[in-house]
């Protein structure tokens, strides 16, 4: 009788297990957890990874080339100066979306006797004005170029204020003319192009000057600085006259030295101003400033080149000359006037400036 129990236990727990082995559920459950509701899924469903994909718009950030950002000048040799120029892009364009650098300049030679600078700003508000300035720049060589292989010498050397207005308006008006006629061309509002210029000439008897609009112009002569031109400047800061304006002859503003061959000259734009020139002091007899004490002595303008700057900026470039170390004069003016540093020193008047850049200058090489 055991022998048969046994059997019959035996026979009974194999047909449990194998109705339990092939009888199906009428539906399957997915568990997360002995208190969690049963989720139901159709036997034709697949189970199904789940990816959380955030709906983030992307934004690429706008990176500027080297040549919107940089406009350096080859290093100009002639028979009696060494020639550099750069404009470089202020701190405030630095953003997102940048801004091109909306300055520009041109540092040419001519026949090895005549030697120009020309510098332009554009103005910060307009769109366009980086074009602008380089437009300018650029065809106000092509013409100054050309007033110097159709004049001789001598008539160029006899040229008083009067003479030297009427030849600059020229130019100027040209010069004009070419940026009206880009617009059209372009269909640009020519008030997207509003920049200033800046012309100076050194000939064989004197420096001759030309700008509309702000910026400055100095030179070193026997040992002195000296200011060639006066900026022009409202009374609201920062503000200045443009040469798209149909008033811009109001405000051409010529002069003449009788500086022959001065061991400096140099051009800038207004982002250099507050590191290069002295612009507070007493009002000199003779007025070489924006403004006098009639108008206004709370904005006088010095306008006179900083010596503690130009000092030292042409004693490491006469220095890399006297170790035959030419090539390094444009990286190491770069260096400076685009980072603030000096001679692994940064200067803090160049670095918090937030304007572009520009300067241009022609340096007596020593005999």
């Amino acid at each position: 009788m055991l022998y048969l129990g046994i059997v019959i236990v035996l026979i009974s727990t194999i047909i449990t297990i194998y109705i339990s082995l092939n009888t199906k559920p009428s539906a399957k459950y997915s568990s997360m957890g002995k208190n969690s509701e049963k989720v139901q899924l159709n036997d034709t469903e697949k189970p199904k990874d789940v990816t959380v994909i955030e709906n983030v718009e992307k934004v690429e950030t706008k990176i500027l080339k080297r040549n919107e950002t940089h406009h350096i000048s080859d290093l100009l040799k002639t028979s009696d100066y060494y020639g550099f120029g750069l404009s470089v892009q202020g701190k405030s364009h630095k953003k997102d979306p940048p801004i091109p650098c909306q300055d520009f300049h041109v540092i040419e030679s001519f026949e090895d006797k005549y030697h120009y600078a020309i510098v332009s700003d554009g103005a910060g508000s307009a769109e366009n004005s980086h074009v602008g300035s380089k437009i300018a720049c650029e065809s106000l060589s092509s013409l100054t170029k050309k007033y110097l292989e159709i004049s001789d010498e001598e008539s160029i050397n006899k040229l008083d204020n009067a003479k030297w207005y009427k030849i600059a308006f020229r130019l100027f008006e040209k010069t004009r003319e070419e940026l009206l006629s880009y617009s059209e061309d372009k269909n640009v509002d020519v008030e997207t192009l509003k920049c200033t210029l800046i012309l100076i000439l050194q000939t064989t008897n004197g420096i001759l000057t030309a700008n509309v609009g702000d910026g400055r112009a100095g030179c070193l002569s026997e040992g002195k600085y000296h200011s060639l031109m006066v900026p022009f400047q409202t009374f609201v800061i920062g503000s200045t006259i443009f040469l798209i304006k149909d008033y811009w002859d109001q405000f051409l503003r010529t002069s003449i030295y009788e500086i022959k061959k001065p061991e400096a000259l140099f051009v800038i734009s207004d982002g250099c101003d507050d590191f290069s020139f002295s612009q507070k002091g007493e009002v000199p007899e003779k007025e070489q400033g924006v403004y006098d004490k009639v108008h206004s002595e709370a904005r006088y303008d010095h306008n006179q080149p900083f010596a503690g700057f130009y000092d030292a900026l042409i004693g490491q470039i006469n220095e890399l000359i006297s170790n035959n170390k030419i090539d390094k004069i444009l990286p190491i003016v770069e260096e400076i006037i685009d980072k603030g540093i000096f001679k692994e020193n940064p200067v803090e008047g160049i670095q918090k400036e937030e304007d572009d850049k520009t300067m241009v200058m022609f340096l007596l090489k020593k005999q």
